[in-house]
This record gives structure tokens, C-alpha cells and sequence, in this order.
């Protein structure tokens, strides 16, 4: 249970509510108006195709709105340390972008037991139960009673030890004896959230199952707790956050590099290997694709996801900063409403929005995305799913792109002026490596229990600063097609 309760909070951290102001995020910007706009004169037209298809037609995008295939431009910021490099293929889809409602939803039985038998099959797995035994309590019940008795000053208020000791040993007396490892068949069970005086204040759903020495399947979903939260350094709310990883070892390829010392690679299914990976990975990226694709299948969501992204990642060394000690793929899968691919926040640092900034409870970006090596090993992470609703507008209306291009040019500066100005900071360097028209979630109007998938390009960028230690970072600028507004993906609009 503490193990939940540790990752609990940690997603919390990322996702701090702060009161809502009379105005805020959602509302500066007109979303009727916007809706209007992508009304505009109706696109389809201008597409092949019928009014007897059942499907909508094929749109050219490029053709329609002057997107070029590849960008490439290099513009100063607003200061002489900012500079701003685009080399970027832009992705079109083929398909009508619409505006679709959703919601956020967590993992049904229904998908967990189709996921288990394709996924799992007939090997043997065991729960791991994380409720509360004796045994589980015993060892924080000693380590209490060790501070208590000792002679050691130590920084807990008067009275604070004895009441944990208290409440620790009547815990252990309620809690049951420990049972045999039960076996798992795909079947969600109820899972406990306690505070640190053991009071359960939340339950949810979930399936915490292992094969020994093999495949791990854990899957949890939203805690029906919706009140907020508070702990000692703030309040924080508890939306969805609902997720499910998936590995066939208890040895799954992992590569992070936190310091950023290390470059990664974004590469297409036909780029070579790289030099400076050549001698730590022999995997190409057409192979990594061709498995992802395959897990795709095996899951059966191949037609509602798709992959969208392959990036090759350093692992670095823990105990000797920097030190690389090899590579694995990061496969980022994204979800398709109409063939259209639903853009995420796998790229999203800290530099453009910074979360003081956020001014409207979080919603969680749904995610997806798949670790491989050379190894036949891999794990994947699925979080925050959603549920489509209905379609606000089949086919948007879309501004030029020469005016998304003022956009970036024009508001890109001012976003990063404001890191680079920190006195530690000598210079900063954007990179626009990619440029996706996609869709993207946004809040719905005066709510923050529905979205609305509506057209963006999102312009995926590494940025790398000159400081008193080198480091790089991801990001995104998010432009609205339909009506050239900023999205500031952290307040949902």
C-alpha cells in the first residue's frame, strides 16, 4: 500500500490543482467562435468523393492549405540568447479533421479480460496483493517503536511518535494473517488507498498480477475518491489517472537519461542506426516499428492506435553521472478518431508552461508508449484513456499555413524568452525536429468533465541550454488550426 501511496503522490506533484479565477485559461479564449470557424466554408467540396460514401473523403491538406512537406527556417528570439532552428518534416493526415467530444474514462473489465487473454494467455500468474497483512505492518510498527525508544533527538512534534506507534499497532491487530499467492485470471479487484494514520479514504479498481521471473501485468484504475486531498506541502485533486503496464520480463529494457548529458535520437522507420549507438543496439528502426505494430495486433486496438513516433534513448549510468552503458527504443503510440492521430504530452517539459502557471484542475493527457532493445523483452505504459463522445464538426475549416507560420514565428520567441532570461541560463536553443497536424484535447467550454479534440499542429522541439551544466530538454508548441490560439496545454487551452 505504501508503494501506491508514494506513486500516488508523485503523479499529484505533476498535476497541482490551484484555485480557479473568476476568468481563466478556458475562458480567455472564444471557444463558440472557434467552432464557428471551423465551420467555415465546407471543406469537403474541395475533396473526391461523394455524398453516397459512408466514409468521409480523402482531403489533400497540402493542396488546401499550402502545407509544405518539410520546413526549414532559423529566427532569433527576443533576446541574443535565444535562437530558434525549424528542420522539420510536417505529417498530414489524409483523412477530414473534426472536432470530437470526450471524456476520461479508466480501464472497463470488459478490455482488461480482452487484454488478458491475448496478452497473458495460459501462463500462471499470481496476485500481488498489497493490502494490509500483519506482515506487511510489522516492519513499520518495529521501525516506529526503535524511534520512539530511542535516545537520539529527533524532529517529530511532541506526541507525534506515540500516536503513529498507537495507530500502527491497532492496524496490526485488525489486519488479517498473510495468505498464499493467489492466481490471477484478469479479474479487476478492489485496491485501498490509506492515509498515514491508516484510514482507507479511497478505493479503485485493480489487477496487480506476476508471472515469477516473467511477465508482470498491473493495471490500476481512478480512485473514486474526488474530494481534494491535502498533505503536508498542499492540496492536491485526484482526477483520472488510470493506467496499465505490461511487461514480459522482470528484466524490461529501461534507458533515461534524467541530466540530459546524452543526446537522443528521433528517428522514421527507414533512418539507419546511428554511429554513436552502433556498438549498444543492432535493432533498426524499421524492426522496432514492425514489433510495435505486431503488439498492436496482439492487443487488438490496432485500428483505434497507431505508432507515432521512435525515439532512441541513452541509458546512463546511475552511480557515475553521464556514463552511457547502452540504448533502447521509446515507441510512442498515439490514439486515431477517424484515422486521425490524437497528439499527447510525451514531449512535454517545463520550459514554455511552468506549473505555477496552471490555473484549472488537471486532466491527464492520455499516453502510450512501448520500451524495446535488442533483447525479445519489452514493456509498455498505458495511461489516462478516453472515451470519444460525439462529433461537434465532421470536417474543420483550417487557417492558411503561412499564418500558422507567423504564429510560431511571432509567440514562439516571447514563450521561450522568459527561461532563457534566468541569470544562469547563457543561451538557449529551440530545435523543431517534427511538425504533426493532429488533434489535440482541449477543455470544453465553462466545465472541466468534457474536452473537445479539436485540429493543432503540434511543433515537437528539443531545447538545449548553455549553462553552468549543458542539458536538453523536450517540448511542444501547440498552434489551434482553426483559429491561430496558443494552447497552453497544462490549464487545457
Amino acid at each position: 500500500m505504501k508503494k501506491i501511496l508514494v506513486i500516488l503522490l508523485a503523479a499529484l506533484l505533476l498535476c497541482a490543482c490551484q484555485p480557479t479565477p473568476e476568468t481563466d485559461a478556458v475562458r480567455q479564449k472564444n471557444q463558440d467562435a472557434m467552432i464557428e470557424m471551423a465551420r467555415g466554408e465546407d471543406v469537403v467540396q474541395n475533396a473526391s468523393g461523394g455524398e453516397e460514401d459512408k466514409e468521409l473523403p480523402t482531403l489533400d491538406y497540402r493542396i488546401l492549405y499550402g502545407i509544405p512537406e518539410h520546413l526549414t527556417e532559423e529566427f532569433p528570439g527576443l533576446s541574443d540568447k535565444v535562437k530558434i532552428v525549424v528542420d522539420a518534416d510536417i505529417n498530414v493526415p489524409d483523412q477530414p479533421l473534426p472536432i470530437v467530444r470526450a471524456v476520461p474514462t479508466d480501464f472497463s473489465q470488459e478490455l482488461v479480460y480482452d487484454l488478458w487473454h491475448r496478452l497473458v494467455g495460459d501462463r500462471k500468474m499470481l496476485i500481488d496483493d498489497e493490502r494490509e497483512t500483519k506482515e506487511s505492518i510489522k516492519a513499520q510498527l518495529e521501525y516506529w517503536v526503535n524511534v520512539l525508544n530511542s535516545p537520539e533527538v529527533h524532529d517529530y512534534e511532541p506526541g507525534e511518535v506515540e500516536q503513529m506507534v498507537k495507530d500502527l499497532q491497532t492496524r496490526f491487530n485488525d489486519a488479517p494473517d498473510g495468505e498464499p499467492p493467489k492466481e490471477a485470471d484478469g479479474t479487476l479487484v478492489i485496491g485501498e488507498l490509506r492515509d498515514s494514520h491508516g484510514n482507507v479514504i479511497a478505493h479503485r479498481t485493480e489487477l496487480q498480477a506476476y508471472e515469477v521471473g516473467g511477465v508482470s501485468f498491473n493495471l490500476q484504475n481512478s480512485f473514486d475518491l474526488k474530494e481534494t486531498v491535502y498533505e503536508s506541502d498542499g492540496a492536491y485533486c485526484m482526477m483520472n489517472n488510470a493506467a496499465l503496464t505490461y511487461a514480459t520480463s522482470d528484466q524490461t529494457p529501461h534507458a533515461q537519461d534524467s541530466s540530459g548529458t546524452l543526446a537522443s535520437f528521433h528517428l522514421n522507420p527507414g533512418d539507419p542506426i546511428p554511429e554513436q549507438a552502433k556498438a549498444y543496439i543492432h535493432s533498426t528502426p524499421a524492426e522496432i516499428r514492425a514489433r510495435a505494430d505486431a503488439l498492436l495486433e496482439q492487443m487488438g486496438i490496432s485500428d483505434e492506435y497507431a505508432v507515432s513516433a521512435i525515439e532512441l534513448e541513452p541509458d546512463a549510468d546511475p552511480y557515475e553521472h553521464g556514463k552511457l552503458i547502452g540504448y533502447a527504443y521509446r515507441v510512442d503510440c498515439v490514439r486515431t478518431v477517424y484515422g486521425v492521430p490524437v497528439g499527447n504530452e510525451m514531449a512535454l517539459g517545463m520550459n514554455l508552461y511552468w506549473p505555477e502557471d496552471m490555473m484549472a484542475p488537471a486532466w491527464l493527457y492520455e499516453n502510450f508508449y512501448i520500451w524495446m532493445d535488442d533483447s525479445d523483452e519489452m514493456r509498455f505504459f498505458w495511461s489516462s484513456p478516453i472515451e470519444t463522445q460525439d462529433t461537434v464538426q465532421p470536417n474543420c475549416h483550417l487557417l492558411p499555413f503561412s499564418e500558422i507560420q507567423s504564429v510560431m514565428e511571432s509567440r514562439l520567441p516571447m514563450l521561450l524568452n522568459r527561461k532563457a532570461s534566468q541569470e544562469y541560463v547563457k543561451s538557449c536553443t529551440a530545435l523543431i525536429h517534427r511538425i504533426d497536424l493532429c488533434l489535440w484535447r482541449i477543455r470544453e467550454k465553462n466545465t472541466v468533465e468534457t474536452g473537445l479534440l479539436v485540429p493543432v499542429y503540434c511543433l515537437y522541439m528539443d531545447i538545449r541550454y548553455e549553462q553552468e551544466y549543458n542539458r536538453n530538454e523536450e517540448d511542444i508548441l501547440i498552434i489551434n488550426a482553426v483559429d491561430g490560439t496558443v494552447i497552453d496545454p497544462y490549464n487545457g487551452y
